[in-house]
């Protein structure tokens, strides 16, 4: 379970990383606008998900004894 999610973590912090720079690539190199900034970090709201999921099931592979 702890590979999985380390997994998800990985995909989602990648996800704002290539839209920033596929911006630049497609722009070649301009201004960024608003809107390129909201995007951006739009999506970074996956890693924020994949983060309240990985808190939220932290319990559930602990044994109770």
């Amino acid at each position: 379970m702890k590979r999985f999610f380390l997994l998800i973590q990985v995909l989602a912090l990648l996800t704002p990383i290539t839209i920033f720079i596929g911006y630049i690539i497609i722009d070649d190199g301009d201004q960024f606008t608003a809107e390129h900034y909201m995007i951006t970090a739009l999506s970074a709201l996956p890693f924020g998900i994949a983060m309240l999921v990985k808190f939220l099931m932290s319990d559930v592979d602990k044994k109770t004894d």
